[in-house]
């Protein structure tokens, strides 16, 4: 059951929404025996909050306190809030919007414009979507949460409506409302709004969009797209020769955007990425050893420090260090996934990582250990990347007979992730259909641009630590149609952008 983590104090009732950890749903109460006292007693329970417990507590609580004492500024708000809440629980994602609809009408003064976002994403309700985002006031743009805010985004891209978004994300640029969005949002938001300026050839708008991409992740992308032919020039001017004048920008910016905040934990992220983007490597593992000297433990560690850490463990890979590397992920693995569900990403990367380093044994049992937490804290495409892991390992154990499973996954779900399922056809033996799959991506305007990437050379990966698994690449010289394919749409980025931090890894030519 999937719950959406809302908190709101029960005594008021209103306000917008914030996460909250989820709570093992007790027994439906029933509310009709209680007296009012205890009735109000079950709203104010911190250890099982109603907000948490819509179905088994605050509906039928709610449901009872309207009965018994009708108050529609109070009593009949809670109720159709629980309903709104219940309908989440139970994925029933249409009802819970028409609740939302209903809940505008009992409070016009309160604004329930996220959760409503909520529910139509998850419905595909494209054009609301849209016009909710249009209407978004100042203060509202600056409460926009990552999460809520891409995952409308994606529903809108597989609804075939992304260039109405790109288009809104340029409104927002030319009004001068990037400094409203929370930091994290800009660097997407000036992404698509680039994609924009591009379409409608108001290509005035591009130098000023380009001063505000700084990761050099982006600039893969945006070498590899044929869309940006146009502007292919400015790209490379503003990436430079090996990505290095970006790599350094971003490095600097990022470095001193944790200064002016330390205790930010995503600037600490950011800033061992920059590092390690640049090819600071030696830097990069010495950041996130402060952080663990100054902690002795992970007691108290955050998602940000974990994505430091990761960065360390990849960044040992690169000058050689396995054995730390190891270390590093293995304390990874050693935390507890129900106190902290976003170490599902660092488990998969370590099974990743011995999977790709021919580690087939530890690799697996590392991935076993991916698959129980991606079991619950897990999406579908980290369900896809341990499916892969499953096939390229057991099939270079010489155990081929069991990988029908996995395989007959990722055949069903290859829209989510294209290069995954490539990839593990590829580990057996089957480059025919994986050459397919990418094709297939590659005319669907949806994944294409996934597609383009991941058919780059592997130096171009900026990020995972180095693969000896099959490589997308590899096909095209085996599949002159592919090859066509990928000419019509990208190219494959040229050598004076092979990027700095590939440069400066000790065991470059190991790469393929």
């Amino acid at each position: 059951m999937k719950q959406l983590k809302l908190f709101v104090a029960a005594c008021a009732l209103v306000g917008s929404p914030v996460l909250a950890q989820p709570s093992e749903s007790p027994a439906e109460i029933d509310a009709s025996n209680m007296t009012d006292a205890e009735l109000f007693a079950a709203l104010d329970d911190r250890e099982k909050p109603w907000y948490s417990n819509s179905c088994s507590i605050g509906v039928p609580v709610f449901s009872e306190l309207d009965r018994r004492m009708p108050d529609p500024a109070r009593f009949k708000h809670g109720l159709v809030y629980s309903e709104a809440l219940c309908a989440s629980e139970r994925d029933e994602y249409e009802l819970g919007a028409r609740k939302v609809a209903e809940l505008e009408k009992i409070a016009p003064d309160t604004d329930y414009t996220f959760l409503a976002l909520y529910f139509e994403g998850k419905t595909g309700n494209a054009q609301a979507v849209l016009d909710r985002f249009r209407s978004l006031s100042d203060a509202q743009l600056a409460e926009l949460g990552r999460d809520r805010f891409w995952a409308s985004v994606r529903m809108l891209r597989e609804k075939g409506r992304i260039e109405q978004f790109e288009d809104q994300a340029l409104q927002w640029f030319s009004d001068g409302k990037l400094a409203v969005f929370p930091s994290e949002l800009e660097g997407g938001i000036v992404s698509n709004a680039l994609d924009a300026a591009v379409r409608q050839e108001k290509l005035e708008q591009v130098d000023g969009l380009l001063r505000l991409i700084r990761d050099p992740s982006s600039y893969i992308h945006l070498l590899a797209n044929r869309k940006y032919e146009p502007i292919w020039p400015r790209i490379e001017e503003r990436a430079g020769p090996n990505l290095k004048p970006i790599s350094e920008e971003y490095s600097f910016w990022a470095e001193a955007r944790l200064e002016n905040n330390e205790s930010d934990r995503d600037r600490f992220s950011d800033a061992a990425h920059g590092l390690y983007f640049e090819g600071r490597y030696e830097d990069a593992i010495a950041l996130a050893q402060k952080w663990r000297e100054r902690n002795g433990t992970l007691k108290n560690i955050e998602e940000g420090d974990g994505w430091a850490l990761n960065i360390q463990a990849y960044a040992y890979d690169a000058i050689g260090q396995r054995a730390k590397a190891d270390a590093v992920f293995d304390d990874l693995a050693g935390l507890d996934p129900d106190a902290n569900p976003w170490v599902v990403s660092f488990v998969i990367n370590r099974a990743s990582r011995l999977i790709g380093h021919d580690r087939w044994e530890d690799g697996l049992a590392a991935n076993a250990l991916a698959g129980q937490v991606a079991g619950n804290y897990g999406s579908q495409f980290a369900k896809m990347i341990i499916a892969r892991n499953n096939v390229c390992a057991l099939q270079n154990l010489g155990r081929a007979d069991e990988i029908d499973g996995d395989l007959e996954f990722l055949r069903n779900n290859w829209e989510v992730s294209q290069s995954l399922a490539a990839q593990a056809l590829q580990c057996a033996g089957q480059n025919e259909e994986a050459a397919r799959v990418l094709q297939s991506a590659l005319a669907d305007d949806r994944y294409r641009e996934t597609a383009i990437g991941a058919l780059q050379p592997k130096k171009f990966e900026l990020f995972y630590t180095p693969s000896n698994l099959p490589q997308n690449e590899e096909l095209l010289s085996q599949f002159p149609e592919l090859r066509a394919d990928l000419y019509r749409y990208g190219r494959i980025i040229p050598d004076e952008f092979t990027p700095i931090a590939f440069l400066s890894r000790k065991n470059a030519s190991q790469i393929r």
